[in-house]
């Protein structure tokens, strides 16, 4: 079994994070959808400086 690094853990934390944004958009949650996209590339940004 594979074992989780803290970059694989950034990494599914912002495709987790995109997908609530995006479901937020569409339902009419603007703000919350793009402050989650905000904090969704942080995450993804975060997970390349891991090693």
């Amino acid at each position: 079994m594979k074992k989780i690094t803290k970059k694989n853990g950034y990494q599914f934390l912002s495709i987790l994070i995109f997908s609530v944004a995006i479901l937020a958009v569409f339902t009419g949650n603007i703000i919350f959808g793009y402050v989650l996209i905000v904090l969704g590339y942080c995450f993804l940004r975060k997970s390349d400086l891991e090693d």
